[in-house]
């Protein structure tokens, strides 16, 4: 007669905890006045799915290369000041690499600009 094996019941699925906004003294200066500044889109933002920037960027850049320049030109530069604005926002606490990519980031999207204004 075979063994028969008890089923295990699946482990329940793994649920990630709600995402609590980060609640710190906004810097002083100008940098301050943009976190101020920022913190309620920011706030909306952490509200919504994480695809959202991500995608958001896609569009903005594909649609940006895929235009004729005059939409794309604009798609491109609402591109370099979401990607500035986030990585301004997040400097302090990006190092090394990070830093770099968000530059390079911003740099290529600028070469697409000047690329589309001069073809």
């Amino acid at each position: 007669m075979p063994k028969s094996r008890a089923r295990r019941k699946p482990p329940p699925p793994r649920q990630r905890p709600p995402r609590q906004p980060l609640v710190k003294q906004p810097a002083p200066g100008f940098r301050g006045k943009v976190e101020r500044s920022s913190a309620p889109l920011l706030l909306w933002l952490s509200a919504r799915p994480r695809f959202v920037i991500p995608v958001l960027s896609a569009v903005l850049l594909i649609g940006g290369l895929a235009s004729p320049p005059a939409i794309g030109v604009p798609l491109l530069a609402l591109l370099v000041l979401l990607v500035g604005w986030l990585s301004y926002l997040s400097w302090p606490v990006v190092e090394g690499f990070q830093r770099v990519v968000r530059l390079g980031t911003i740099g290529l999207v600028l070469a697409a600009i000047v690329g589309k204004l001069t073809a």
